[in-house]
Order: structure tokens, then sequence, then C-alpha cells
């Protein structure tokens, strides 16, 4: 056994009651003592990304982990955290490359959703949305009932000028999940141009004071600076 497969046993079980301080000291140890843990590495991975965004480090680990044997589930969680980092890191083509391939393996909501916003983003460097159009309708075939995936078709409508389809998306993601962040942001960015300005401001209200993840979609900064556009006082 690996010297620090014990801390990083304790790190792991810390980081399930959410002691995420607590956790973090633990991995930190443990990867530095060569823990060879896959269920561990993929969490501390993970961390690294959600608390400290530090996701060149988050690359590190879990490429050390890749090279394990992996049960299909931990190669599914690995892979997916490890296409996550690369995307924070601006490295799209990474993260896509990753993501087809689990895709190939496993198609769950999340990879639906995932896969779908990277061929966004992808679309956003090149101009050419239509793999991202017609997977991200897929995805909604897959499940509609999914708060990420509506919001992902809204997203790519959005950006290809369907905007009454969009707002009808972005509507419905709302009945499912009233504070995602990312709806929230765009469709208050529709309300101000439909002269809707306190329904925009009501959103936004919500959007800015619901905790921020770093795997939002949407920069939080769009959103203050639509805020601040319309008269918020932030």
């Amino acid at each position: 056994m690996a010297r620090g497969n014990l801390q990083g046993k304790i790190g792991y079980a810390l980081h399930m009651f959410h002691f995420e301080d607590k956790a973090m000291a633990h991995y930190e140890k443990a990867y530095d003592r060569g823990c060879n843990l896959a269920n561990v590495l993929a969490a501390y991975g993970l961390l690294l990304m959600r608390r400290e965004q530090n996701y060149d480090k988050a690359v590190e680990v879990l490429r050390r982990a890749r090279k394990l044997k992996l049960t299909p589930q931990q190669w599914s969680i690995l892979y997916q955290n490890l296409g996550l980092a690369y995307w924070k890191l601006g490295k799209i083509d990474h993260a896509l490359e990753i993501y087809r391939k689990i895709f190939e393996k496993v198609q769950t909501v999340n990879v639906y959703s995932t896969l779908g916003f990277l061929l966004i983003a992808k679309g956003d460097e090149t101009g050419d949305y239509d793999e991202a159009l017609e997977f991200n309708r897929r995805a909604y075939d897959y499940d509609d009932t999914d708060a990420s995936v509506v919001d992902n078709l809204g997203q790519v409508l959005y950006r290809t000028g369907n905007v009454e389809e969009a707002e009808k998306m972005f509507e419905k993601a709302l009945t499912i999940r009233p504070t995602q962040f990312d709806t929230l942001t765009y469709l208050a960015r529709i309300r101000v141009d439909q002269g809707r300005v306190e329904e925009a401001k009501t959103m936004l209200d919500t959007a800015l004071n619901k905790t921020y993840t770093v795997f939002n979609t949407v920069p939080r900064e769009r959103a203050i600076e639509l805020a601040r556009q319309i008269g918020m006082d932030l």
C-alpha cells in the first residue's frame, strides 16, 4: 500500500461530509506521499478546481490517476474531471477530445450536458455552431427535464439568432431549476432587450445572490455588467 493511501482515505471521508478545508489538507499530504487510490485522486482533482481554481495542478493529479487500474466508473469520473480541467485552462480541443471518447462509452445526462456546452464553446472559437446545435437538440431529446441540458439548447439557439426559441428554453430551464445562474443571466438579457427591465432586475438579483461556482458557463462578471447597465445598485 502506498504511504499516502490512509491519508487519502481520511481526506475522502472528510470530503464526503463537506469538511473541504480539512479534506484538502489530507489530500495534499496523500498526493505528496504517493497515494494511488483512483477515487481519492479524482476527488482531489475536482476540489483543486472548485475551491482553488488550480487547474494545472488538477491536470497533474488526474493524469497520474489515469495510469492506475480503473473500474469503468472510475475511468468515467476521472476523465470527466480531466476534461473539465482542460476546459477551464482554455484547452477546448483537449476537453472535447476527452469528452468525445467518454461519450463513445458512457451516455449519461451529465456527459450530454458537458459535451453539449463544450461544443458551444468550440463554436464560440470558430463561429460555426452547426454541430453544437445538432448535438444539443439530441441531448434535449435524450432528457428534456435536466436544467443544464435545456439551458445548453437555449444558449446555442440564442447564439444562432433564434431568440424566441431560446427564450422558451430558458423559461423551461428555470421551471426545473429556478436559481440556475447561467439561465437567469441569459433570460435577463432577453428581458432587457424586450424592455422588461424590472423582471431582468429580479432575475439578476437572484443570480448574483446565488453561490457561484467555477463550473458555471457564464462568467459572473457578465451578470454584474448587465446589472450595472440597467441601474442596479450592487
